[in-house]
């Protein structure tokens, strides 16, 4: 019954992460309205609605420490970007599906060139991830990571202002007093407290500005801290309650909780046509998971850490399993993004396709907690390698 209270409260939680990113996303796209849409949905909305993940890492180190914090922060990262990766897509599928659009609607050239660039960027991140994350890490070691998605910005940046010569004022143009976003409906201030819509508050009467949005992503970004704090919380008294390792209810409770905004901000992309910014965003989302939230973490813990280190792993299974889940991660990457991609597989296709991936997912997870014999033998042979053993 414990266990079920504590759940009540982190589906509350996501609710409330929810509200607030929303507010949070629809603020940075009022600023970088003007960006081409492929590059705005892997850039601001990513980064909209990530910050969970980010406030999540921090908080987890900030309280529990190297090892179980370092966990905590990495299994809600990696959980995360298995989401994004499998599930956001899925639902964006089963979007066009549902609105009955057209079989070739993923098979856009616009679309493929976006899809390619930011799968190549995930893949040589996972890479990275590979190389960078050690049992014992300094302060390079998360700088590294956050260089590699500056570079990504850049690139992006650079790209945008390449094919928006001439074309600026018709990109993401908004009207004054607007975001983009239509209000079919009047809502009272009543309601809009009760949905936390933050945004709709400060721009019910004067409309929105670049101060207001400002405003807006301030106080949004204090309610999405608070949320993740007490998630935090409760997700190591649940892993103590149920006697489960942190590292794996972060990476099924934490990440979908910290997840649900890309969920739902990939969604209203999809059921308004913009699906490249619906799959940028997905995928946009992982990179900054990978580089950001987890760099800028690790980078600050050490700097303002006495020891000068992080401690992430201590004991061989854990690091053992730490490889294997990165390479798990890279393994239902490259099929989840063929499956996209590939020209000649329908929707319908697709989607049952990156659902049964997902599956595969949380059963190794799974296994990984219930301590499974092959899982177990698996993990052995890791430890017994050369690269295993000279790390420890």
């Amino acid at each position: 019954m414990v266990a079920l209270g504590y759940l009540s409260i982190i589906v509350i939680l996501s609710y409330v992460i929810w509200a607030t990113s929303e507010s949070f996303e629809r603020a940075s796209s009022y600023l970088g309205r003007n960006m081409a849409p492929g590059i705005r949905g892997a850039t601001i909305n990513a980064i909209g609605s990530s910050m969970p993940e980010l406030l999540t890492a921090i908080f987890f180190l900030s309280i529990a420490g190297d090892e179980e914090g370092f966990a905590g922060g990495f299994g809600t990262m990696m959980g995360s970007a298995l989401f994004n990766l499998l599930i956001i897509p899925s639902a964006v599928l089963g979007t066009l599906i549902y609105t009955k659009q057209k079989e070739d609607v993923l098979d856009r050239l616009s679309a493929r060139k976006s899809l390619w660039r930011d799968a190549i960027f995930l893949l040589v991140a996972q890479g990275l991830l590979l190389i960078l994350v050690r049992p014992v890490m300094y302060w390079w070691n998360g700088l590294f990571l956050m260089l590699f998605y500056g570079f990504y910005i850049w690139f992006l940046l650079a790209r945008n202002r390449q094919e928006s010569k001439g074309t600026v004022e018709t990109m993401g143009k908004v009207e004054k007093g607007t975001s983009g976003y239509s209000n079919t409906k009047e809502r009272t201030i009543l309601s809009t407290t009760i949905r936390l819509d933050i945004y709709g508050l400060f721009t019910k009467k004067k409309g929105v500005n670049g101060i207001r949005a400002w405003m807006i992503l301030a106080i949004a970004l204090l309610f999405m801290g608070t949320s993740c704090l007490f998630l935090v919380y409760l997700c190591e008294e649940l892993g103590a309650l149920l006697n489960i390792p942190i590292l794996v209810i972060a990476l099924v409770i934490a990440a979908s909780a910290t997840s649900v905004p890309d969920l739902f901000i990939s969604v209203r992309d999809a059921k308004k046509g913009n699906t490249e910014d619906a799959l940028s965003n997905a995928l946009g989302s992982n990179i900054f998971d990978i580089c950001f939230a987890l760099g800028l973490p690790i980078f600050l813990y050490v700097l303002f850490n006495d020891k000068g280190v992080l401690y992430a792993f201590t004991h061989k299974q854990e690091w053992a399993f730490s490889i294997l889940l990165r390479w798990v991660l890279i393994g239902l990457t490259i099929p989840a993004i063929f499956l996209l991609i590939l020209p000649r597989l329908s929707l319908r296709q697709k989607l049952i396709g990156l659902i049964a991936l997902y599956i595969l997912f949380i059963l190794f997870v799974f296994s990984y907690g219930a301590e499974l014999d092959i899982l177990q033998q698996i993990l052995q042979e890791i430890m017994a390698t050369d690269i295993a053993q000279g790390l420890l």
